[in-house]
């Protein structure tokens, strides 16, 4: 069963793990209260379990800066998702602060038939899929030896501060790639969490996971 990512982060947050301010809205009213309270700019984006990858059925909308955008991103949303998708019936759209730029990282863990849980860590984003610049890890790996993994990834220059930017914090990757590990071994029912994208922030900055998805 897989579990829909307000509810994901509803799970894990409590558990250390750290996501942008966000509330669910089930009407455009609520969304515009919700945006008030949290600030702008929000995206919107559709949650239902059936919808893992919400971007492909234009269920993600992002960069809204005030209540006249967000009602005009809400009405494409709700458009576009029951064009692309007209079976189904959403829980809510979620509407999320948006954060600042970082580097996007991908975390997760699933529950291998043959080896039981590992870890994954690398680059992250909507290219993911293509660059595949990972590292399959055991889910009780120190910190230090976590840190060691992620400076060998392919695109590792970019933790040191490409082109003037600031060194990317890696021990809260670390932190958060353990935190991951201690998920899926101390919740046998869990088969899969997926994180993407993470944002890895400069030292002292931490991270902040945008997405969720676990399931069962």
């Amino acid at each position: 069963t897989m579990i829909p990512e307000y509810r994901a982060k509803h799970l894990l947050a409590p558990l250390g793990l750290s996501f942008p301010d966000a509330a669910l809205a089930r009407t455009v009213e609520e969304a515009t209260a919700i945006a008030a309270a949290i600030g702008y700019p929000v995206v919107l984006k559709a949650q239902a379990a059936a919808l893992p990858h919400k971007t492909d059925a234009g269920g993600v909308v992002v960069g809204l800066a005030d209540e006249v955008a967000l009602a005009a991103g809400w009405a494409k949303l709700t458009a576009d998702v029951a064009a692309a998708r007209p079976d189904l019936v959403l829980d809510g759209v979620l509407v999320e602060k948006m954060g600042a730029k970082g580097i996007e990282l991908i975390v997760g863990a699933r529950r291998d038939p043959e080896w039981g849980p590992v870890v994954l860590v690398g680059f992250g984003g909507v290219a993911a899929e293509l660059t595949r610049d990972v590292r399959l890890l055991p889910p009780e790996l120190p910190a230090a030896a976590i840190v060691a993994e992620l400076r060998k990834l392919r695109m590792a220059a970019l933790f040191n501060g490409y082109r003037g930017a600031p060194a990317i914090d890696l021990e809260a990757v670390a932190k958060l790639v353990a935190l991951v590990g201690a998920v899926i071994v101390s919740n046998p029912g869990l088969q899969e969490l997926d994180l993407n994208p993470v944002i890895a922030y400069p030292t002292g900055a931490g991270v902040v996971a945008l997405d969720a998805l676990m399931t069962f």
